[in-house]
């Protein structure tokens, strides 16, 4: 098995800063008319960043709270509405290297699966194999334990059990008493995939996720039983490149429909109790998907950004402005959809038509997902470690 990291990798306003700030915002060569403010209420440096693999850790919130991590064991508790710190845990140290060797640069960081947060516990992956429980209001470690493979994303929780994936094809259902393991689901890994999982959805009575082999499952929580699984693409073409077809992206779930996307494939809406395809459309992604009542989102592996009507599949509209750039998942705020890219920039678009109506630079570059909890702030980590609390404001 091998798995493939790095793969995939103007005019509008702006907030006053650098010269250098502006000419990076000509270079993206964006026409549009402004028409919103992103404005940072708070940042805070989330310990050395997340290095140079392919990591994407993403934060988690719970009430007031604000859960991020980088590469190199760090866990940070902040008050999502100033950033305070409450507490901070580390929960390893990085692979050692040899002092005097100047040739050696080697990345040491082991942190890959972004947070978890649910049952009063904090849950953090490591490329070891660990997942690590934190108590939600100290960071003191309640347990760890030791998978079959890489965690490269967040753990979810469920009634009794925490539900995390690993790089090798397998969905396991941990105690969220002591972590140890109730049941374990098996997939086929193909011999060539991209470096990430997705994050299982929580859907009661059962856990739906997306595997490297181009299907979707639903699992019973309780039991670990196979309910359904469905082949969101099948592979095509004569190299193992060619037939990678990843479901990387969390699946979601809204009322009887489960949909999903996947990489050089299609999204398809499959129903959650049978798993049979309600319609497809042929927009390949690896990043999940995003909603709102008749909108999915779907940022394409050619970073064009389309919108699809939920219940038919039908497209509404697409934007390509943004191709040049590498983007995040989307992530819908309001009445916009926002995505962060590669030079450090925040995009902001219209969800009706998906006119660009707003951008800014706001870090160094992004690849973990915008989070955010439901109010009028976004939270964004770039890959330097800055974590932002952003909002927007419409311009007068």
């Amino acid at each position: 098995m091998v798995i493939v990291t790095g793969l995939l990798g103007g005019c509008g306003f702006f907030e006053r800063g650098s010269t250098s700030d502006k000419e990076d915002v000509v270079k993206l060569n964006l026409d549009y008319d402004a028409e919103v403010r992103l404005s940072v209420q708070w940042s805070r440096k989330i310990g050395k960043g997340l290095g140079k693999k392919y990591v994407k850790n993403t934060p988690a919130i719970a009430a007031d709270r604000i859960f991020a991590a980088d590469a190199y064991g760090l866990v940070v508790a902040l008050n999502r509405f100033n950033g305070d710190r409450i507490w901070d845990a580390q929960i390893g140290k990085p692979d050692r290297r040899q002092m005097l060797d100047l040739t050696d640069r080697s990345d040491p960081s082991f942190v890959a699966g972004g947070v978890g947060v649910g049952r009063g516990l904090v849950l953090v992956g490591t490329v070891r194999g660990h997942l690590v429980a934190l108590d939600i209001t100290d960071g003191s470690e309640v347990w760890r334990q030791l998978l079959s493979g890489e965690v490269l994303a967040p753990a979810a929780v469920a009634a009794e059990v925490v539900i995390v994936q690993t790089g090798d094809g397998k969905m396991s259902a941990l105690e969220v008493a002591d972590g140890t393991t109730r049941w374990t689901f098996d997939t086929q890994t193909p011999a060539l995939l991209l470096r990430g999982t997705a994050s299982p959805a929580i859907s009661p009575p059962y856990v739906i996720s997306g595997f490297a082999n181009g299907s979707v499952a639903a699992v019973e929580i309780a039991s670990g039983l196979p309910i359904w699984e469905q082949r969101v693409t099948l592979p095509e073409g004569t190299t193992d490149i060619d037939r990678m077809i990843d479901v990387d992206g969390k699946p979601v779930v809204i009322d009887r429909f489960v949909y999903a996307a996947s990489h050089q494939g299609k999204v398809r809406a499959m129903n959650r109790e049978s798993g049979d395809i309600i319609w497809e459309a042929a927009e390949p992604s690896f990043h999940a998907l995003a909603h709102n009542v008749d909108h999915l989102f779907v940022v394409r592996d050619d970073n064009e950004i389309v919108a699809i009507h939920r219940q038919s599949g039908d497209e509404l509209w697409r934007q390509p402005m943004l191709q040049s750039l590498t983007l995040t998942d989307p992530l819908v705020h309001g009445d916009y959809l926002v995505v962060g890219d590669d030079k450090g920039f925040i995009h902001v678009l219209a969800q009706d038509d998906g006119r660009l109506v707003g951008s800014r630079r706001l870090g160094k570059s992004f690849r973990t997902p915008l989070v955010q909890a439901g109010d009028d702030i976004f939270y964004a980590l770039d890959d330097a470690g800055k974590l932002q609390a952003v909002s927007i404001t419409t311009l007068e």
